[in-house]
C-alpha cells in the first residue's frame, strides 16, 4: 500500500506513517476500494487508469 501511494499519488510513506490511525484505516479501506474495482474493471475487460500526482 505505501508503494501504491507514493507511485500513483506522491504521498510519501512518512506522511502515512505519521496520520492518525483513523486516517490511516480510511485511507486502507479507499486503497481497498479501488483494488476492488480495478479488478471488476480488469473482468470486464476495461482497464482502469490513474493520473499520477507528478
Amino acid at each position: 500500500m505505501l508503494y501504491y501511494y507514493w507511485s500513483r499519488k506522491g504521498i510519501r510513506p512518512s506522511e502515512i506513517h505519521n496520520m492518525p490511525a483513523g486516517e490511516r484505516h480510511l485511507l486502507r479501506v479507499f486503497y481497498e476500494m479501488e483494488l476492488e474495482e480495478r479488478e471488476k474493471l480488469a473482468k470486464l475487460g476495461k482497464p482502469m487508469f490513474t493520473m499520477s500526482a507528478f
